[in-house]
């Protein structure tokens, strides 16, 4: 969630049985949103709706009409004195985005949890790591190697049925080389 989404989280927008919360309010209409909550963050929400039963769960302190605008101080403040290194509020989104499209999770779907309208704005904040494109390779790879073999293993049991050998035709998804002169391609000029 985007930070001024969490400041304006009401009681009556927390849905802890089905859990999820409900973003009533954003910058389009595909802020508006639910969003399902971890074990964890449903905890610290449940947590807070037991102290405050109605209004903002996270109530200005001067006044609890009114929900918490900013963070700055508090954050700066637990900053330097745990001695972390400095970072935004806003940076925890693109993290958890980036952990979010490392761990499978479709660009759609992604988008929709970030209350995005447009994939391209996805694209923002989600930054793969060099480490897991390499895995996500790897993955692709084991994947068509277990598809050949299934394929493999099918002929094998259909030559056992039937007592006739066939011939297995792999397909890859490599291009044909491109011919070396334009006489060798006459489309082509």
């Amino acid at each position: 969630m985007r930070p001024e989404e969490v400041y304006k989280i009401r009681v009556d927008n927390v849905e802890l049985v089905q859990g999820y919360v409900f973003v009533r309010f954003g910058k389009t209409r595909a802020a508006r949103r639910r969003i399902p909550l971890t074990a964890t963050a449903l905890a610290v929400l449940k947590r807070r709706m037991e102290a405050q039963k109605d209004g903002y769960l996270f109530p200005h302190r001067k006044d609890p009409q009114r929900y918490i605008t900013t963070v700055d101080k508090g954050h700066k403040s637990a900053l330097r004195d745990s001695k972390v290194r400095p970072f935004r509020l806003y940076d925890c989104r693109h993290t958890w985005a980036t952990r979010a499209a490392e761990a499978g999770v479709d660009l759609t779907t992604l988008a929709a949890l970030l209350g995005h309208s447009k994939l391209n704005m996805v694209m923002r904040y989600a930054h793969p790591q060099e480490q897991h494109q390499a895995e996500t390779v790897k993955r692709l790879e084991a994947f068509n190697a277990a598809k050949e073999i299934a394929e493999v293993e099918k002929v094998k049991q259909a030559e056992k049925r039937t007592g006739m050998k066939e011939v297995l035709t792999v397909f890859t998804t490599v291009p044909d080389p491109a011919p070396e002169t334009p006489d060798e391609h006459p489309a082509v000029n």
